[in-house]
């Protein structure tokens, strides 16, 4: 026939068992997590996501900076003729 086994009356849960499941508190906030829109919640609620822009912002910002400190380092010219023509040459 089937595998199936129904067990009619099962053992109930002992009290300590039953008083660590009693969290109203939990259940509600995974209903209204699970239920309510990510763009309804401010982004700071959700501390890997907040972090993780944070971290992303940082790294381009860095990015940035270096490119641009290597640019203006290529654009500043190299001037050393101009210190040799002051020093007299001892000839």
């Amino acid at each position: 026939m089937s595998n199936y086994k129904f067990d009619i009356d099962p053992k109930l849960p002992d009290d300590a068992k039953i008083e660590r499941q009693k969290n109203f508190q939990k259940v509600m906030g995974n209903y209204h997590r699970m239920t309510r829109p990510m763009y309804q919640t401010p982004l700071y609620k959700y501390r890997n996501v907040f972090l993780g822009l944070v971290l992303l912002i940082v790294l381009v910002w860095l990015v940035v900076e270096t490119e641009q400190e290597r640019k203006n380092a290529k654009e500043l010219p190299k001037n050393d003729s101009a210190q040799t023509d002051t020093i007299p040459s001892l000839k």
